[in-house]
């Protein structure tokens, strides 16, 4: 019974080799199809606007100012654990 699903199993690795690029050399086509379907579509403006949104968002990220860029530099976290009394008083003292 061992053999046979070492064997399986090495035949399905075969296969999965063999069939690998095939499915990638149709998939290819398939899917640059489907990307001029949505271009044509939706038209140019909406579609040069979503491949440039993540690269302006990029460039100006510097540019912005971010006030707790600075406090957040020498940020240590605090200990999470909290014991539920611990909880309590201080609650009670709020």
């Amino acid at each position: 019974m061992k053999h046979i699903r070492t064997c399986a199993g090495c035949g399905l690795g075969v296969v999965a080799i063999l069939i690998g690029p095939i499915i990638v050399i149709f998939l290819a086509p398939l899917a640059i199809g489907i990307g001029v379907d949505i271009f044509d579509l939706f038209g140019e403006t909406p579609f040069a606007l979503a491949l440039s949104g993540p690269l302006a968002f990029v460039l100006l990220r510097r540019a912005l100012p971010l006030s707790h860029s600075t406090e957040m530099k020498n940020y240590a976290p605090k200990s999470v654990s909290v014991s539920p009394t611990r909880c309590a008083l201080d609650q009670l003292v709020e």
